[in-house]
């Protein structure tokens, strides 16, 4: 069977957010991923797999954005050339080369950045609204189509970020006043109050804003068109408690628990984390709901993304089948980390975090969630259309996953150290990894490359390092490496020799977060951290100038020869 959505291709894994160049704001932008994309083709990578670009709430992680679909304008670039109505002398004044520096040092300033951005897209709209709305411009018409075009989210997403601003960016909507609760409310709120103008102006500026950043990304997947590389964006499962969506659409979304995943030995951060999972906080969906509505919201989002992205992953497509709930929010996690299951019931009364709809332990259950996943992943098939599907399958899989995924044509993840022979714990060979499917030695979720493999010699040098070195072992067998001399630590040879399989697997795709490719143990998250260093991490020159570094540019000289020779050439 032929695949043409997932051509033999190589490529690699970088947050927008990492990417730097000379005149950045502290973080990367629309324009970083020009230049990334412009790179990507040098090095002969034919994708380039970014992490959800929407709009984030305080916590700033990709995976609670506060909208299914409005994109975030902290990753906007700001020029005259790529913002109508702003003037060269404002972003002059308004950033200075000693701010525009001091941005630039560290992490990224999420909160600093946005407002920033914000302040300086507001100044902009003031002449664009005085020049070219006042005198209809082609442009504003422009403007106006893609208003009149969005109707589906934009009104809601609209209003649900003029409410922010009113309350100093305070999503927890449900502490507002009554009137501002809904959607419904809130429109004939708005239609009496005292500073409408002023709020209806506010309104417009957001939807300016949106229209900025839809026509950037457009203008982004346009030279990737021209570069022949394919985008791969991301859409998480779930969607934020305190997002446009779920303010505006109420019916569609259970609230009573707080979706997550169990328990796994592979992530062993805090106690709460090793005893219980992760509870990420996200509300179910009423299913019976989106069917009634022929999955109508599901349809735009994906849609939606469609338009910039070449593909997209599902992240925790597992949730399509069951998904691991708590009875309480992640604030409350503390209060449980200690408690024993039956403590923990008594406490969230008589509620204990399980499966829904329903667990996988009989053939008849698993058969139901295998058949509703099913129905619901072809929804999404049809949503997209051409438009290439990847589906995150890690975690605690159920058996009928990797066969019902193989059979939709869905690529799933192979990630070696995960798909070994059970009965073995050999790893399975490169030439029988399944040719559907996107190999990886990790995602952002896992720990760098470099640092798994100091971790594996650092337990075989310990005091029950048996174990590790039957592990190091067979990994030296997989890699084709010399399997009694294993290197202490990740040496140049054996850090190509890590590339060279994937590339040379049957895997259509392959994807190297750029920590692996660089061979350093930078980290862009790490599961169960809700901290301001989280999702900050950035390159530490622009892409471009590692190939000046003595060290690193045969890195991707050995890249690009051997995606070369795997016949993984862009296309």
């Amino acid at each position: 069977m032929a695949y043409s959505a997932y051509p033999r291709l190589a490529g690699m894994l970088l947050p927008v957010f990492a990417l730097r160049y000379e005149n950045d704001f502290g973080i990367g932008d629309t324009e970083a991923v020009h230049q990334a994309i412009s790179f990507c083709a040098e090095q002969n990578m034919g994708l380039l797999q970014v992490l959800p670009v929407n709009e984030t709430g305080d916590d700033n992680s990709p995976y609670n954005a506060i909208s299914s679909v409005a994109l975030d304008p902290v990753y906007l670039t700001l020029t005259p050339e790529r913002v109508p109505g702003l003037q060269q002398e404002t972003l002059d004044k308004m950033i200075p080369a000693e701010l525009r520096k001091e941005l630039q040092s560290g992490p990224v300033q999420y909160r600093r950045v946005k407002q920033l951005k914000l302040e300086i897209l507001s100044h902009a709209y003031v002449e664009f609204e005085a020049v070219d709305l006042e005198t209809g411009t082609d442009i504003a018409y422009e403007f106006q189509s893609f208003v009149e075009d969005n109707m589906g989210w934009l009104p809601g997403y609209t209003l649900f970020r003029t409410l922010l601003n009113e309350y100093s960016n305070n999503a927890l909507w449900h502490e507002w006043i009554p009137e501002h609760q809904t959607l419904a409310d809130a429109e004939l709120w708005l239609n009496t109050a005292a500073d409408r103008e002023e709020l209806v102006r506010y309104r417009q500026f957001t939807a300016y804003v949106q229209w900025i950043a839809w026509r950037q990304w457009g203008d982004v997947r346009e030279w990737a068109d021209e570069k022949k590389v394919r985008l791969v964006g991301d859409i998480p499962f779930g969607v934020s408690r305190y997002s446009a969506d779920v303010w505006a659409e109420h019916e569609l979304f259970d609230l009573t628990w707080s979706g997550g995943a169990p328990a796994e030995p592979f992530f062993v951060g805090n106690e709460f984390l090793r005893r219980w999972g992760q509870n990420w906080g996200i509300p179910l969906y009423d299913w019976p709901m989106h069917r009634a509505q022929n999955y109508a919201w599901w349809r735009q989002r994906i849609t939606a993304t469609g338009l910039i992205f070449h593909g997209f992953r599902i992240d925790h497509v597992l949730g399509f089948f069951r998904i691991y709930s708590f009875p309480w929010m992640p604030q409350q996690n503390e209060e449980y980390a200690h408690l024993s299951v039956e403590e923990a019931k008594a406490r969230a009364a008589g509620r204990e975090p399980h499966f829904i709809p329903r667990p996988d332990e009989t053939e008849e259950d698993a058969s139901l969630n295998c058949a509703e996943g099913e129905a619901l992943l072809r929804m999404i098939q049809e949503a997209a259309g051409p438009t290439a599907i990847v589906a995150e399958d890690l975690g605690m899989v159920p058996k009928y996953v990797p066969p019902l995924l193989e059979k939709l044509g869905i690529p799933g993840f192979s990630i070696p150290h995960f798909i070994v022979d059970p009965a073995t714990r050999e790893y399975i060979l490169k030439d029988d990894m399944l040719e559907i499917s996107v190999a990886t030695w990790g995602t952002h979720d896992h720990a760098p490359l470099v640092a798994w493999y100091q971790d594996l010699t650092r337990r075989w040098r310990g005091p029950d390092g048996h174990e590790a070195w039957l592990d190091l072992q067979r990994l030296m067998r997989f890699l084709g490496e010399d399997e009694n001399t294993p290197p202490v630590f990740l040496t140049e040879k054996l850090h190509e020799a890590f590339l060279r399989r994937l590339l040379e697997s049957r895997s259509c795709w392959v994807i190297f977060v750029i920590s692996d490719i660089l061979g350093v143990d930078w980290r862009f998250n790490v599961p169960g951290t809700a901290t301001d260093d989280n999702w900050s991490q950035r390159l530490d020159r622009p892409l471009a100038a590692y190939l000046d570094d003595p060290v690193i540019s045969p890195k991707f000289q050995f890249l690009r020869d051997d995606i070369a020779t795997t016949r993984r050439l862009p296309q």
